[in-house]
C-alpha cells in the first residue's frame, strides 16, 4: 500500500508540472504583453516577442520540474542521440510536413472551397491575421531563430516533455493496480486448447502493449499540441491545426520509441524550417510551383530525404561492433 501511495503522488506531482507549464503558457500567451515595457514593445515583433515568450514559459517549466520531480532529466527526456541517428531525424522532417500538409489541405478543402466561393481567395489568404502577415515579412534571422530553434526546443519540453510524461505516468499507475488488483486467470492459466494462439491474439496483444507503454501518452500530448496550434479561423485555421497534430504524432512517436526528447525537437525543427521555406515560397519557381500549398520541389526533396534517411541508418547499424 505505502507503494502504491507513492506512485500516486509521483503522477500527481507529474500532471501539476504539467498543468502549470502550459496554463503558464495560455497566460502568458494572452496577458504577456501586458508586462512588456513600453520602450521595449515598441522594437519588438511579433516573433520576438513569441521568443521571449517561449524562453521563460520553458525556464518556469524546467524550474518546475527540478523541484517537484524526483528525476526530472528522465521525466523530460532529456538524453542526446547519436550524430547518425540525428542526422536521420532531420532527413524524416520534410516528409513529415509533406505528408501532414497533404493531409490537412484535404481534411480542410471543403471549407476553403466554400469560403473562396463567398468572399474570395485574397480574403482567405488573408484570414491567418498579423500572425501570418508578420511570419511573412519578419526578418530571416529572427525567423529561423524562433521557428527552428526556439519554438522545437520549448514546445517539444512542454508537449513531448511534461505532458508526455504525465499521461504516461498516470497510465503506468492504473496499469500497476490493475496487475496488483487483477486476480482473473490468464491465457497460460487455461487448460490447452481452451485459447489456442492465434495471429489475432498477438495483434491484440501488440496494440495493447503500445498503448499503455506509449501510445496513449503521444496521442494525448498530440491532441492538446493541435488544440494549442487551432488559434486562426476558417479553412486555413483546420489546416494549422490539423497539420499540427500531425506533427504531434510524428513527434510523440518519436518519444516513445527513442525515449530522448532530442528525437521530436530534431523532427520539430526540419518540420518548422519546411514551413519557413514554404511560407517564404524559396522552393517556388517558374517551372515548379506548388501543389495543394505544398512546392513541388519540395516533394521531390522530401522522398531524396527519405533514401538518404534509410542510407544512414542502414550504414550506421553496418559498422562492425554496432549493436543491433
Amino acid at each position: 500500500m505505502v507503494s502504491r501511495r507513492v506512485e500516486l503522488s509521483d503522477v500527481g506531482r507529474h500532471l501539476l508540472v504539467a498543468g502549470l507549464w502550459v496554463a503558464a503558457f495560455l497566460l502568458l500567451s494572452r496577458y504577456g504583453a501586458r508586462l512588456v515595457p513600453v520602450s521595449l514593445a515598441r522594437n519588438l515583433s511579433l516573433q520576438g516577442y513569441l521568443t521571449v515568450l517561449q524562453l521563460v514559459t520553458a525556464a518556469l517549466g524546467i524550474a518546475l520540474s527540478a523541484v517537484l520531480l524526483e528525476r526530472p532529466r528522465d521525466a523530460l527526456g532529456i538524453a542526446s542521440v547519436p550524430l547518425p541517428r540525428a542526422l536521420g531525424l532531420l532527413l524524416i522532417g520534410p516528409a513529415i510536413y509533406v505528408v501532414a500538409s497533404y493531409v490537412a489541405i484535404y481534411v480542410a478543402l471543403p471549407t476553403l472551397l466554400a469560403e473562396i466561393a463567398a468572399r474570395g481567395r485574397q480574403a482567405v489568404q488573408e484570414s491567418t491575421g498579423e500572425f501570418g502577415r508578420q511570419l511573412a515579412s519578419s526578418g530571416l534571422g529572427l525567423a529561423i531563430v524562433w521557428g527552428v530553434v526556439v519554438s522545437p526546443v520549448a514546445e517539444e519540453l512542454m508537449f513531448r516533455g511534461a505532458v508526455w510524461s504525465a499521461v504516461q505516468s498516470l497510465v503506468d499507475f492504473i496499469r500497476g493496480r490493475r496487475t496488483a488488483s487483477d486476480s482473473a486467470p490468464s491465457s497460460a492459466d487455461m487448460p490447452e486448447g481452451v485459447i489456442a494462439p492465434s495471429a489475432t491474439l498477438y495483434l491484440a496483444s501488440s496494440v495493447g502493449a503500445f498503448f499503455v507503454t506509449g501510445g496513449v501518452a503521444t496521442f494525448a500530448s498530440a491532441g492538446v499540441f493541435a488544440l494549442m496550434h487551432a488559434d486562426v479561423p476558417g479553412g486555413l485555421g483546420i489546416v494549422r491545426w490539423v497539420s499540427a497534430l500531425g506533427l504531434g504524432l510524428a513527434t510523440g512517436f518519436a518519444r516513445h520509441f527513442g525515449a530522448s526528447l532530442a528525437a521530436p525537437i530534431l523532427i520539430h525543427a526540419a518540420f518548422n524550417a519546411c514551413a519557413l521555406a514554404t511560407t517564404r515560397r524559396w522552393l517556388v519557381t517558374e517551372s515548379f510551383g506548388q501543389k495543394l500549398g505544398v512546392p513541388i520541389l519540395l516533394s521531390a526533396l522530401a522522398v531524396g530525404c527519405l533514401i538518404a534517411a534509410a542510407a544512414v541508418t542502414f550504414a550506421f547499424r553496418a559498422r562492425p561492433g554496432r549493436a543491433s
